[in-house]
């Protein structure tokens, strides 16, 4: 069984973090593979101070909210990984 691997969202670009955090990408096979420990570093050195959220204010309502600035999401390659047979097509 193989670690998994996490793919890194911005919330502000609203794209995927690229490999190398050379930038960003709307598509997903061209986003950055990590392993949780690499993420959750680069999640701490790429937020101020670490923290996780960012305040925001709905630009119609006015409404004050809290919005995750990163976001950490299983691979789909990584999804069911750990199970028996995870990655074989049915015939």
């Amino acid at each position: 069984m193989s670690a998994a691997l996490y793919l890194l969202w911005s919330n502000e670009h609203q794209m995927w973090w690229r490999p190398d955090a050379r930038g960003y990408t709307g598509a997903i096979e061209e986003a950055a593979r990590f392993t949780r420990a690499a993420v959750e570093r680069q999640v701490a050195v790429s937020t101020c101070d670490g923290q996780l959220t960012v305040r925001r204010t709905n630009p119609v309502t006015g409404e004050a909210y809290e919005q995750l600035s990163e976001v950490m999401v299983l691979a789909p390659e990584s999804i069911g990984a750990d199970r028996p047979g995870a990655g074989t097509v049915p015939s």
